[in-house]
């Protein structure tokens, strides 16, 4: 009988990082390193923006690992992948990708007039968006 059972690092190999997979980076792939090309394919295709990336990851620096096929370190990884998190936070909270990114681009009364997809650059940022993103699916007003 022949199993049928994908390998686990098999499985890693075949998820693509998108934004619209219920986990875009698990741990291990973040400690590892994510390879900065999965990165640019999220810049292409348009999940995340360049300006986004490259407050993380200095512009040079990131086109550097890109041509050499190098993989990101685990802070940037961590920090892209919180990028993503408040990024599908979003558009599931208001159920369109446009005014998901508008929100998280424009200042916001509620974080005191700072812009929610640079927050979401911290940990603690990240998490303040996220509970006002909760606030909103769930009609609380604050």
């Amino acid at each position: 009988m022949v199993s049928t059972a994908t390998p686990r690092n098999q499985r890693r190999k075949l998820r693509s990082g998108f934004a619209e997979e219920q986990r875009p980076f698990d741990h291990d792939e973040i400690v590892s390193g994510i390879e900065a090309r999965r990165v640019k394919g999220l810049i292409d295709r348009g999940v995340l923006a360049a300006k986004q990336v490259f407050r993380i990851i200095p512009e040079r620096t990131f086109s550097r690992r890109l041509a050499k096929g190098e993989a990101l370190k685990t802070s940037e990884a961590d920090a892209i992948g919180r990028l993503l998190r408040v990024t599908e936070a979003a558009e599931k909270t208001f159920g369109d990708t446009d005014f998901a990114r508008k929100f998280l681009n424009l200042p916001n009364p509620a974080l005191n007039e700072r812009i929610p997809i640079e927050m979401a650059e911290t940990d603690a940022g990240a998490r303040e968006v996220e509970a006002i993103l909760t606030r909103i699916a769930h009609g609380v007003y604050s």
